[in-house]
């Protein structure tokens, strides 16, 4: 057993050794990709809600699109603190992503 793990390293070796690593640097990602696609809370689907704020699954979604439904749409972003399962902090976590 050990013999066949000398033969193996013997043979892997100099393929390690003779490779030339270079290191890359990594590309920056830029601003426009650092911005967050917002999502229109009057107008959007339970898909496009659950596709575009962290933490809201389609079920959670389609809450939102109910309570919106039941109030005439939002006028204010902390309406959402009425859908079971939001609280302040996911309300925090997607305020940038959110737009009336």
């Amino acid at each position: 057993m050990l013999r066949k793990t000398f033969i193996i390293a013997s043979l892997l070796s100099p393929l390690l050794v003779a490779a030339p690593v270079s290191a890359q640097p990594l590309p920056q990602p830029s601003p426009q990709a650092q911005q967050v696609q917002a999502v229109n809370l009057n107008t959007a689907s339970a898909e496009q809600l659950a596709m575009g704020l962290t933490g809201v699954g389609l079920k959670r979604a389609e809450a939102i699109v109910e309570l919106r439904t039941k109030l005439g749409g939002f006028t204010d972003v902390n309406q959402l603190l009425q859908v079971k399962g939001i609280g302040p902090r996911m309300l925090e976590l997607n305020r940038e992503r959110m737009q009336l």
